[in-house]
């Protein structure tokens, strides 16, 4: 593990603690919203359901507006934590606007490297750490939050995966629900600006699929 993917273990560990310990009402708050006032425990069992949980937590890091100024935990945490060392807060400015999206697998070479094509915001990125790409094969479709580290990039730990035959399911859902955004919310929003407000929206698309299969 590099350096700073090791320190990002790290500090999303200590912003977890430092959301427990100060906004617990906020996080039952954030759990019903996430989960639609479903109990995911109800539809998801084994390595589902931790992968749920797992999603919930990122989610509730990077993306939950944590008060009426808009701000998510992480910033509450860079802005109200005393002690952070210089590459600590370095590192929490770099990630702390990375958004999730959906990605296709375009191509995976004998080494492992992964060149990924964003589906929703344009563009490829490569992925080079085979412990975060190990399993991952052409036309595999996952949404994911990467993360600007070690001058590359590296999935923030949540994923949300769907089959290859899902991919125009969730692209048609989460076309529908921007056309809402931009409709009812944001007239001049684009996809960027829809992501950074509505990164559940694969969660919703995940659940989905899962409940229309059960």
């Amino acid at each position: 593990m590099s350096k700073e993917e090791a320190l990002k273990t790290e500090l999303i560990q200590s912003i977890i603690n430092y959301v427990r310990a100060n906004h617990a009402d906020a996080i039952d708050k954030a759990y019903a919203y996430f989960w639609d006032e479903k109990n995911p425990d109800e539809f998801l069992s084994g390595n589902a359901l931790y992968i749920g949980f797992v999603n919930f937590e990122d989610w509730l890091i990077f993306d939950y507006k944590a008060n009426d100024a808009g701000e998510a935990f992480i910033d509450l945490y860079i802005k109200n934590s005393t002690g952070l060392k210089d590459g600590e807060l370095t590192l929490l400015n770099k990630i702390k606007g990375s958004l999730l999206s959906l990605y296709e697998a375009v191509s995976v070479s004998k080494d492992k490297r992964v060149l990924l094509k964003d589906l929703l915001m344009g563009g490829e990125v490569s992925m080079k750490e085979k412990a975060l790409t190990k399993g991952l094969k052409k036309g595999d479709i996952f949404a994911a939050r990467l993360l600007p580290i070690d001058k590359g990039h590296a999935m923030s730990g949540s994923v949300y995966p769907f089959r290859a035959e899902d991919k125009k399911a969730v692209l048609d859902y989460v076309n529908r629900m921007f056309r809402r955004y931009t409709k009812n919310e944001n007239p001049n929003g684009t996809m960027k600006d829809f992501l950074r407000d509505y990164g559940d929206v694969f969660n919703m698309a995940w659940m989905n699929l899962i409940l229309k299969s059960a």
